[in-house]
């Protein structure tokens, strides 16, 4: 691996769960977080998302608000209702992207909103920024040398 690649990969997995119920706008997220580096879990509706995020206590959830059983903004109320849960960030990615509903999205307690469709880059971005233990674990790009490794010349 380069260098250069190195920079882009994580030096320890960080775990996603991406919640939508549209299975390939999930596909889709998924692959491109996991080329990203992350470990994804996936959900279809607020319900699994809720025992998925009790049990492997992701770093960072995805959700989408239009989801059957339970919707987007009830799941996102009790996870951050539970203290087992409330401490993992929410990032809402939804079609739904009307400023009231992006503010009742944040009142119960997501930490970012992106509406759909979202640039691939932008997600993994997002996921890493507002997730401190997903934040550090990658390798920040100036700590990476893209200079040509050379050493001295051995003597002859």
């Amino acid at each position: 691996m380069t260098d250069g690649a190195a920079a882009l990969l994580p030096a320890k997995r960080c775990t996603v769960l991406l919640v939508d119920d549209v299975q390939d706008s999930r596909e889709m997220y998924a692959f491109f977080l996991r080329a990203a580096g992350y470990a994804v879990h996936e959900a279809a509706d607020g319900g699994d998302a809720l025992a998925i995020a009790r049990e492997f206590r992701p770093d960072v959830i995805v959700m989408d608000l239009s989801l059957p059983s339970m919707d987007g903004w009830t799941a996102i109320a009790s996870l951050t209702g539970s203290p087992e849960t409330a401490v993992i960030p929410v990032v809402v990615l939804s079609a739904h992207t009307f400023p009231a509903e992006e503010q009742r999205a944040r009142e119960v307690g997501a930490a970012a909103f992106l509406a759909k469709p979202c640039e691939p880059g932008d997600l993994a971005r997002i996921v890493r920024q507002v997730s401190e233990s997903c934040d550090g674990a990658f390798v920040p790009p100036s700590a990476v040398s893209t200079a040509p490794r050379t050493g001295p010349t051995p003597a002859p």
